[in-house]
């Protein structure tokens, strides 16, 4: 059944999160362009999306007379790069593309980058809508005001500002996603609930209804924000420290996160969370040391006025200041929770 909320979020465009409603809000927005003038449609996506969703989205386009032009791309992290972004510039020049039509991402984080990033700058601007398959692209992409490019071996370096017509997000379409995925999902909502209040984690112990959860993680969101606009950096020092070592060969964004916030607020509770949703508890394969020069490496430009965010999961946050010395020994501490 067809189910459909606006989510309360810091964006200006509508953000809709429901069950059953991808298809019937993509036609919406196509009869509201098309009110003149017939208009093209165009959806970029990758094959795994596509071929798990063809009949459940395209198809129920179709059938209701939109016959969009599928653009499937590699939809992986790493070619998240101008080539990609040359080859949907190419398509959408065979086929006469125009910014008074409609360009829809389908899928991840990536193909949402890429869908951005090709709306912003093909024909100085494109009408787009992006509809997040993933739940961290639910949580996150969906309302980002930038989209981001890797260049060589850098990873996000290149970026431009983005704004989309509405985000679309159907809840059915995360049953179909691998778990390690997943759990970039469910680290947000971690972060959110050491944030925020830390009785949002039952929502994950407890398996809930995601069209509820992810509603919530949006109230959250607002709450934190009010407090300190800084707020979701917490953690921040300890994750990029990790994804910097690994280069993302051994553990996933949403891993290094669920690490950082194990090392800023441990807990056993939260520990028996990781289990049971199949985090680690321990890194492998690097040393505290190694990962303690990179956090100092990178917090050196601050000299002796190191901003570290806390939080306690009751809805307090702060942040500290610290010198480098001070600094030194807070994150060594905190590294002994997580370095076998």
């Amino acid at each position: 059944m067809t189910c459909v909320k606006r989510v309360e979020s810091r964006a200006s465009y509508p953000i809709e999160c429901g069950r059953a409603m991808a298809h019937t809000s993509v036609l919406e927005l196509v009869r509201t362009l098309s009110s003149s003038d017939p208009i093209k449609v165009a959806v970029v996506t990758d094959k795994e999306v596509n071929g798990l969703h063809h009949m459940g989205f395209i198809s129920e386009l179709e059938a209701r007379g939109v016959s969009p032009t599928v653009i499937q791309i590699d939809g992986r992290q790493s070619s998240k790069n101008f080539d990609v972004v040359m080859q949907v510039f190419e398509r959408l020049m065979d086929i006469s593309f125009t910014p008074k039509d409609l360009l829809v991402g389908w899928g991840g984080g990536s193909i949402l980058d890429v869908t951005a990033f090709v709306a912003s700058t093909f024909l100085g601007g494109l009408t787009y809508c992006l509809v997040p398959t993933t739940l961290l692209g639910m949580l996150e992409s969906a309302e980002a005001d930038t989209s981001y490019l890797n260049y060589m071996s850098h990873k996000d370096c290149v970026s431009v500002a983005c704004k989309p017509i509405a985000v679309i997000m159907d809840v059915d379409f995360l049953p179909t996603v691998p778990e390690n995925f997943m759990k970039n999902g469910y680290a947000e909502i971690i972060q959110y609930a050491m944030l925020d209040q830390i009785t949002l984690l039952n929502r994950l112990v407890t398996k809930a209804d995601m069209f509820i959860t992810i509603d919530e993680c949006y109230l959250a969101k607002s709450r934190i924000r009010a407090l300190d606009k800084h707020a979701f950096d917490f953690g921040k020092e300890i994750k990029e420290a990790i994804l910097q070592h690994f280069r993302f060969l051994r553990y996933t964004e949403g891993e290094a996160l669920a690490f950082a916030v194990a090392a800023m607020n441990p807990s056993e509770p939260l520990f028996r969370l990781y289990d049971m949703l199949g985090f680690p508890r321990k890194l492998e394969g690097v040393s505290k040391d190694s990962l303690l020069r990179r956090i100092m490496k990178d917090i050196a430009p601050y000299k002796d006025e190191v901003n570290v965010i806390l939080a306690s999961g009751n809805g307090e946050i702060r942040n500290r200041k610290m010198t480098q010395a001070e600094a030194l020994l807070f994150f060594s501490e905190k590294l002994d929770v997580i370095c076998g």
